[in-house]
């Protein structure tokens, strides 16, 4: 006789604010972790990730990061720890992490793009809390030969020093393995030439990184001003401190003059603006510089053309923005095409941004279906991303990454990973590490921290579904099988676990992808489960894992329930598997629930 199963095949994200058994069949619940929903159709262990250059035992996590982008269409991770700030090369495949300066007192860095004029070429300016404005050129090659009386340097390749992005201007120098090496020359060729000390006393070995070395420009925008922030806008550099009101603004096409002022004000002066509270964080959008200040003030700020052309007058905007909805922190302060998204001090993810047919930017809250969870996490030092059409927030005291899917409009379960700082390295989303001075590709591979192909450490996926009540809240329900259908690689074992009325009774089955009696076929190229093209490959399934397809049927005590909650567990090292669909063979109970009649 056919049995009548109700099956639940749309998932719906996760949520942790609403009552667990009024949310929709299909929705995952706090207890969910390691998870994700590919295209919103499939409820899927995630990818794991991978190390990026060496292992490295100090133990001091990533504090601040940047990807510069160079006028050479050449891509420049950099990242911080301890006293050292680093860059990443990636030569062959081999990805190494090379000093690009050290001894700091502080390295929470912020760093900014700036076109620089006389150099023709795009700089690195950064600051981390102190008066000094330093720049890089983010010149990098390799040695060849040096030669003494007269002392040069030749690079490897036929490539120009200039055109490797070396600096040709002002007092200028080079390292290499440690040793730093002024020049006066020689940029147009291969050769550099005035170089001091001797460069053949050291014996450097061919093919050494040798990279052009930081200019430190001291007391700038002004002396004993600490240069806690950042930013540039129409080529204007943008500083500030987070103790102070001021916001400095530089001469166009000149990141060290911000004194420069004529009256009245003409087009590419410096400028200081002095907001009502200090400055927390500021991003650029548009023609405009978005300031989030103390006080939960927000403002945007712009330097607009008198009616003749002539002159040029800053429009400060104080926005409309409530109580405690300021951000955090400059590190969570994202930009997404047309808005600004931010952790506020609530706290909340907020997006704010141009509403249609609205003027003025508009604050719309992101956070609030999981506002459980963001009301008991500790946000000290996050760091929020856009990727691909989602929001990233690494939680590096939580040990989390959160992720808010735009596209589909939900949030997926929390991941555990140990990441403070996030990057878009390649268009490929990395992770800095919270601990240790270390980089992992996220979501590749089917274990943690795996190193050079090597198998790392378990994943503990959890998929904690909302509880069911199949349509009948006030009616007594039974089953005696759970249908379950999806995707499996052969080496998995899959626990599925039912908890009838809040727990009161437990039923665990395990879902071997070994058990060829629930496989129905064999995919040849491993492209069941897989992510859409465009999508980022956060499930399983989309690194080439041969998965099967399974349906199985688990038979069950027939225990009276009003509603069921289900959950599939899995805590093994390259396990992949993918829900599509489950559910029982429910029927009424014909035991009337006496005990609860008054």
């Amino acid at each position: 006789m056919a049995k009548n199963f109700q099956i639940v095949k749309n998932f719906r994200g996760y949520r942790n604010k609403q009552d667990v058994t009024k949310l929709p069949p299909g929705t995952l619940i706090a207890g969910s972790q390691n998870v994700v929903l590919v295209d919103g159709e499939r409820v899927s262990v995630r990818n794991g990730y991978s190390l990026d250059g060496a292992a490295n035992a100090n133990l001091n996590p990533i504090e601040s990061s940047f990807e510069f982008l160079t006028s050479r269409g050449d891509e420049i991770p950099l990242r911080s720890y301890d006293d050292e700030l680093e860059f990443r090369t990636d030569i062959t495949g081999t990805v190494t992490w090379h000093r690009l300066a050290d001894s700091f007192t502080a390295v929470d860095f912020q760093f900014t793009e700036y076109w620089d004029t006389t150099e023709n070429m795009k700089l690195l300016l950064f600051v981390n809390g102190d008066d000094n404005m330093r720049m890089w050129s983010g010149g990098i090659a390799t040695f060849a030969s040096a030669a003494a009386g007269p002392n040069t340097i030749t690079k490897q390749g036929t490539t120009t020093w200039a055109q490797e992005g070396f600096l040709a201007n002002g007092t200028r120098s080079v390292i290499i393995e440690g040793t730093a090496y002024t020049y006066t020359g020689g940029e147009a060729t291969t050769t550099l030439t005035g170089v001091l000390p001797d460069p053949t006393l050291a014996g450097h070995a061919v093919g050494a990184i040798v990279h052009q070395a930081v200019r430190t420009t001291a007391n700038t925008p002004s002396a004993g001003v600490d240069n806690d922030l950042i930013a540039t806008l129409n080529n204007q550099v943008w500083v500030a401190s987070e103790d102070r009101n001021d916001v400095y603004v530089s001469v166009v096409n000149d990141y060290t003059d911000f004194t420069t002022i004529a009256s009245p004000r003409i087009p590419g002066n410096a400028a200081l603006f002095r907001l009502d509270g200090s400055v927390v964080g500021f991003i650029p959008q548009e023609s405009q510089m978005y300031i989030s200040a103390a006080d939960d003030q927000w403002y945007n700020i712009e330097l607009q053309l008198s009616a003749d052309l002539v002159n040029e007058s800053p429009v400060i905007n104080r926005l409309k923005s409530g109580q405690r909805e300021g951000a955090r922190s400059q590190a969570m302060i994202a930009r997404a095409k047309n808005h600004i998204v931010y952790i506020s001090n609530e706290p909340t993810l907020d997006s704010l941004g141009r509403i249609e047919n609205l003027d003025t930017p508009q604050s719309k809250p992101l956070s609030d279906p999981i506002k459980t969870d963001f009301d008991g996490y500790d946000f000290t030092n996050a760091h929020v991303v856009y990727h691909r059409n989602s929001f990233y927030i690494a939680l590096p005291v939580e040990s989390l990454v959160l992720i808010y899917n735009v596209e589909q409009g939900f949030w997926e379960p929390p991941q555990v990973l140990p990441i403070r700082r996030l990057a878009i390295i390649g268009g490929v989303l990395y992770g800095h590490s919270n601990a240790v001075p270390e980089t992992y590709q996220l979501f590749t591979g089917t274990s943690d921290r795996s190193i050079a192909g090597a198998s790392g450490n378990p994943i503990h996926a959890i998929a904690n579904f909302s509880h069911i009540s199949f349509g009948r809240r006030a009616w007594r329900k039974n089953l005696t099988e759970w249908f379950t259908e999806g995707y499996i690689s052969s080496n998995t074992t899959l626990t599925r676990k039912l908890y009838y009325d809040f727990g009161a009774i437990q039923q665990d089955e395990d879902i071997l992808g070994s058990n060829a009696n629930i496989i129905f076929n064999f995919p040849a190229d491993g492209s069941l489960g897989k992510v859409g093209l465009g999508k980022n490959p956060l499930g399983g399934g989309g690194e080439d894992v041969e998965m099967a397809k399974f349906r199985i049927k688990h038979h069950t005590a027939k225990n009276d329930f009003y509603e069921i909650r289900p959950q599939y567990e899995s805590n093994g090292t390259d396990q992949s598997w993918e829900i599509i669909a489950m559910g029982g063979n429910v029927n009424l109970s014909t035991a009337d629930h006496a005990q609860i009649k008054e």
